[in-house]
């Protein structure tokens, strides 16, 4: 398992959806991960990110909530596999003296664990096979950029004054 924090939330343009970046912990390999969620989540995760209270509890506030009521222990999220473009992620909870694995969107993972200050994981494989190095994701970035620049049309020129 590799060890993660959440880098930033983005949003893809071309599919209109947010997606949360991972990064693995250790400085030395800047790998990271992208995964596309729903806009609720990405909203739930960036509000902790930017350590905005909202005035009711939230989703993810309840689940704390209702974990710490029965004196129980978040001690992991892990983002364990992929199938087909989906990721899959696991919630560990320590309660009554048991340890209890549950199953979740790698989102809804995040977000709780974010919340209760647990460590967020990525199984190896899963980092290695669909994440990518930070220099890629910059380099991608650019090429981005310069592909959208390139491809203006006059009209859209004209929108702009210098």
């Amino acid at each position: 398992m590799v060890e993660v924090d959440v880098a930033f939330i983005s949003f893809d343009q071309h599919v209109g959806t947010p997606i949360v970046v991972l990064k693995d912990k250790a400085a030395e390999t800047k790998r990271m991960l992208l995964i596309w969620i729903g806009p609720p989540e990405a909203a739930a995760i960036q509000s902790i990110i930017k350590g905005e209270d909202s005035v009711r509890p939230m989703t993810h506030d309840l689940m704390k909530s209702l974990i710490e009521s029965l004196q129980g222990k978040l001690t992991s999220v892990c983002v364990h596999s992929v199938e087909d473009g989906t990721y899959f992620g696991q919630v560990t909870l320590q309660a009554g003296g048991r340890t209890i694995d549950v199953d979740a969107r790698p989102s809804d993972a995040i977000a709780l664990a974010l919340r209760c200050k647990s460590p967020i994981y990525v199984a190896e494989e899963v980092i290695e096979e669909h994440g990518l190095s930070e220099d890629d994701l910059k380099e991608a970035h650019q090429q981005q950029t310069k592909s959208v620049l390139e491809n203006l049309d006059d009209e859209t020129l004209g929108e702009f004054t210098v």
